[in-house]
């Protein structure tokens, strides 16, 4: 039962404060100025309470985001493979609704706050450029961990308000690849590189096994087994070991490589030259694009061989399923972008099998 409580101050001002009682349950207690205010409350917190709607939040009391964004990056954000780019997205929240009590911060909100992100312009250079809709729902996915973390462990808030923010249209993604052409005249070029001898391995490994730039940067030697003809992957995006299947061109120049194997297995298969530099994987952004500059490349990053060998699979036979697992994709919406590129294998299937059954006929 709700009763109401008339309080009146020394200096005249009149409040009335609500108390819930229920069994079982804590009170609920509010204060309101006006008598109306006091009742619409005592109803609509009774009746939620009564129907399991109500979250009393005594340990969110007063909690602003900026003291769950503190404790999210103390607590959670540094065992994160991507811990670093996610903590400039939260930074941006922090500056934008750090104040607000995260009791207050509802979809709403959120959803204002996202269509601001993606209005305002930001310069690369001199140019300003707009932040696309995948851009922007990078900031929402990079704040819903810490609302999550606020609901369900810490007891701060009733449920994650992120996901109930609708999420901008994305584009499949970029499907560039090389051609055959394309791919002949960047190895020729890698051979040029004679200052950066090791590029050209680089590439064959990331076109071969879809590696990302990062996880072959920092392959160790431990990693490497040319007996076994594979090379494993831990220091992957999604945190999970990977192995892939060293072959072909890219097997015959890692042998190749490792004629120069230091002793230490732990050592980077690719480390840097110089004495500051030789305990960090090698940095070899400006051979690599001095390579696409020497075969013609326009429009072409890095990540892209990864889209090539995915590009390439699709085109010879690999399913979904499989391009992801080599990939190391958890599910098959990245690798969708590739599924035109197996239509022709589809065909070829159902002809294999129409023929197979009808030829009897």
């Amino acid at each position: 039962m709700a009763s109401i409580e008339k309080r009146t101050t020394q200096d005249g001002k009149t409040s009335f404060r609500v108390k819930i009682r229920l069994k079982g349950r804590q009170p609920e207690t509010a204060t309101f100025d006006r008598r109306t205010d006091a009742k619409r409350w005592a109803t609509q917190t009774e009746a939620a309470i009564r129907e399991g709607r109500y979250f009393h939040a005594a340990a969110g009391k007063g909690k602003t985001l900026s003291d769950a964004l503190a404790r999210y990056k103390r607590d959670i954000l540094p065992s994160l493979k991507d811990h670093k780019h996610r903590e400039a997205q939260l930074d941006w929240w922090d500056r934008a609704l750090g104040a607000t009590t995260i009791k207050d911060i509802t979809p709403a909100v959120i959803t204002e706050c996202r269509d601001k992100l993606k209005a305002t312009p930001y310069k690369i250079g001199n140019t300003e450029r707009q932040r696309t809709d995948a851009t922007v729902n990078r900031y929402v996915a990079a704040l819903s961990p810490v609302m999550a973390a606020a609901a369900r462990d810490w007891g701060w808030i009733a449920d994650n308000p992120c996901l109930k923010v609708r999420r901008g249209s994305e584009t499949r993604g970029r499907t560039r690849f090389l051609t055959d052409d394309e791919r002949k005249r960047l190895l020729k070029a890698c051979d040029q590189a004679n200052d950066t001898p090791e590029l050209k391995t680089i590439v064959l490994l990331a076109i071969t096994t879809g590696g990302r730039r990062g996880e072959l940067s920092g392959l160790r030697w431990r990693d490497v087994d040319l007996k076994r003809k594979r090379i494993t992957f831990t220091d992957t995006k999604n945190g999970e070991t990977r192995a892939a299947p060293l072959v072909g061109p890219a097997l015959d120049a890692m042998k190749e490589w490792a004629k120069v194997r230091p002793l230490d297995d732990s050592a980077y298969v690719f480390p840097g030259r110089t004495d500051k530099t030789k305990d960090k994987p090698l940095d070899f952004q400006r051979p690599w694009k001095t390579a696409l500059k020497r075969a013609g490349l326009s429009d072409f990053r890095f990540h892209d061989l990864r889209h090539t060998a995915a590009s390439y699979l699709a085109m010879n036979g690999a399913g979904l399923r499989e391009i992801a697992d080599i990939l190391g994709h958890k599910t098959l919406a990245m690798v969708q972008r590739y599924s035109h590129l197996t239509q022709d294998h589809k065909a070829s299937v159902v002809e294999r099998m129409t023929n197979a059954v009808f030829e009897e006929q």
